[in-house]
C-alpha cells in the first residue's frame, strides 16, 4: 500500500510503500515516530471511530449514495442488502482517503499535546496494488450481530459479498432513525476499515515502564471499539487528567486484556493459525528471554511475573530491561494477535544487547512470514544490517544449509526482498534505502562509525 504525506512535524514530503516488514530509520527528530503514530491514527481504531462519528454527524466530506439507499429500503422494506466486494471495489480508497482527510480534526488529542500544529497535514493513500488482497479479505468476512434484542440484525457469510440487513419487527416503531443508521454505517464501515490491518498494535517506547504497573491502575474498553469511556471506567490517569497519547492508552489495554485472556481454545477451533502465534509467543520467551511470562493471580490481584527458572519467579519492576522490552510482545502474541493485524514497535532495539537486537530482526521476520504486518523504527544497525542478511538467505538456493549461521537457526526467519521497505528519514523527506539487489545503504549509522574510527585514529597519531 503507498502513501503520501505531507506537513508532519519536520517531514515536508514522504512518500512511502507499506510493505509486510516495514522499518524507519533515521536521526533523532526526523519524524519516524510520528508517521508511525499518524498511520496507527487512519488506519487504526481510531480512524474508524472518528471518521464514524463525523459521518453521523454530517461532517465528512465524502458521502456514499449506496448506503443512502440501503437505508431507505430497510426504512421502507424492513430490510435491505449491499454488495460489499463491489462497494470495497468503488469505495474503499475514497473511504480511507476521507478518514485521512479529517485526521488533522483529532490529531492533537491522538498524541496528546497541545502545542504541536497538525492543520496543514496531508497523507494520500494509494491501494491500487493492494486492491487484490483487501477484496478477498472483505469477501472472507463474516458478519452475524443484532441490536435490541433482534430487532435489527446483520449477516453476511465467510466466501459470500452480501451483506445483509434484516429486521425482526416493525423497527420503523421501535427504534430510532438513528439508531437504525449508526448499526448499519458502523457494519460497513468496520468492514471496510478492517479490509486494510484487520486491528493495529502499538507498542510505544514508554512499554518498558507501563508493563511494571499494577493493572488495577487501569480500565479497558469492554470491546475494541472506540465508544468514550465513562466517568467510572477512566483509569487514575484519565481521572487526573494526566495526557498520554492513544498509543500508549491502547498498550495499556492490551495488557489488560491479555490479563483477562486464559486461553484461546475456541478461538483455535475458529482459526487454527492462532496457534502459530501461540508457538511464537513461547519461542520468544524459551529462546530470546529464556523464561516464561505469565500471570498469577494471589491474594486477590493478578500479577504479570518473569520466571526464568522453575523455582524463581520475579516481578515485573525488577526484571531485567530486556524482559520488560519484550513481556508485552509475547502477551499480544500469546493472547491476542490474528492474521492481518498490524504491530507498530517504536524501537525494539531498546535496551537490548546487540546480540538480541539480531535476534529480534529474525523474530520479527517470523512474525511477518506467519501473517502478521510489522512496522518498526529503529536507530539499531544491527537490525537493519542483519535484514538484508535475511532478504539475502530467503534467495537461497537450500535455506536448510545456511540456517546454522543464523542467531535463531530457523528458515522462517529469511524474508523475501518483496516483503521489506526500509526507510531514511532526513531532511524533510523518507527515501526507500534498499537497492534492487537487497542491500540497504544506511549511511546514516555508517557516517557516526567512520567518525568515532577517525577520530581514534587522530589521538593514537596525536597522543599529546
Amino acid at each position: 500500500m503507498k502513501l503520501e504525506i505531507r506537513n508532519l512535524g519536520v517531514v515536508e514530503k514522504a512518500e512511502i510503500d507499506l510493505k509486510p516488514l516495514t522499518v524507519f530509520i533515521g536521526r533523532n527528530g526526523e519524524g519516524k515516530t510520528w508517521a508511525a503514530y499518524t498511520l496507527s491514527a487512519i488506519l487504526g481504531q481510531s480512524g474508524y471511530g472518528n471518521y464514524l462519528k463525523a459521518y453521523l454527524d454530517g461532517k465528512t466530506k465524502e458521502t456514499y449514495p449506496i448506503i443512502d439507499s440501503a437505508l431507505q429500503q430497510l426504512f421502507d422494506e424492513g430490510n435491505a442488502q449491499i454488495d460489499m466486494i463491489q462497494f470495497a471495489n468503488d469505495c474503499a480508497e475514497i473511504y480511507i482517503n476521507d478518514v485521512a482527510g479529517l485526521a488533522p480534526n483529532w490529531m492533537r488529542s491522538f498524541m496528546a499535546t497541545e502545542r504541536a500544529n497538525f492543520d496543514n497535514l496531508q497523507v494520500h493513500f494509494k491501494l491500487e496494488e493492494t486492491k487484490i488482497e483487501f477484496l478477498e479479505k472483505i469477501k472472507l468476512a463474516s458478519v452475524e450481530r443484532e441490536i435490541s434484542l433482534g430487532l435489527l440484525n446483520s449477516v453476511k457469510e465467510s466466501g459470500e459479498g452480501i451483506l445483509y440487513f434484516y429486521s425482526g419487527g416493525d423497527i420503523l416503531n421501535k427504534l430510532p432513525k438513528k439508531a437504525i443508521k449508526q448499526f448499519v454505517v458502523q457494519e460497513i464501515f468496520q468492514m471496510l476499515h478492517r479490509s486494510i490491518y484487520e486491528y493495529i498494535y502499538t507498542f510505544p517506547t514508554e512499554r518498558t515502564t507501563f508493563i511494571t504497573f499494577p493493572f488495577s491502575s487501569f480500565r479497558v474498553r469492554e470491546s475494541r471499539g472506540d465508544e468514550p469511556l465513562k466517568e467510572r471506567d477512566k483509569s487514575e490517569f484519565e481521572r487526573r487528567e494526566t495526557p498520554l497519547m492513544e498509543p500508549v492508552k491502547r498498550f495499556l489495554e492490551m495488557i489488560i486484556l491479555s490479563s483477562r485472556k486464559k486461553d484461546r481454545e475456541e478461538e483455535i477451533k475458529e482459526n487454527p493459525r492462532l496457534q502459530e502465534y501461540i508457538k511464537l509467543a513461547d519461542f520468544l520467551e524459551k529462546e530470546i528471554l529464556q523464561g516464561n511470562v505469565g500471570f498469577e493471580t494471589s491474594e486477590l490481584r493478578k500479577e504479570l511475573l518473569f520466571q526464568p527458572k522453575e523455582s524463581t519467579k520475579l516481578e515485573m519492576p525488577i526484571v531485567s530491561s530486556m524482559v520488560k522490552e519484550l513481556a508485552p510482545l509475547v502477551l499480544c502474541l500469546r493472547y491476542l494477535v490474528e492474521p492481518n493485524e498490524l504491530l507498530i514497535i517504536d524501537e525494539p532495539e531498546m535496551n537490548l544487547h546487540p546480540a538480541a537486537q539480531v535476534e529480534i530482526a529474525e523474530f520479527l521476520a517470523m512474525l511477518v512470514n506467519a501473517g502478521l504486518h510489522v512496522l518498526i523504527t529503529t536507530h539499531s544497525p544491527y537490525i537493519v544490517d542483519h535484514l538484508a542478511n535475511l532478504m539475502q538467505a530467503a534467495k537461497h538456493e537450500d535455506p536448510d544449509s545456511i540456517k546454522e549461521m543464523f542467531y535463531l537457526e530457523r528458515t522462517e526467519a529469511f524474508i523475501s526482498q518483496e516483503k521489506v521497505s526500509v526507510y531514511l528519514f532526513e531532511d524533510g523527506t523518507a527515501k526507500n534505502i534498499i537497492s534492487e539487489e537487497g542491500t540497504i545503504n544506511w549511511e546514516t549509522f555508517g557516517q557516526v562509525s567512520d567518525d568515532v574510527s577517525r577520530i581514534y585514529a587522530n589521538l593514537l597519531k596525536n597522543p599529546d
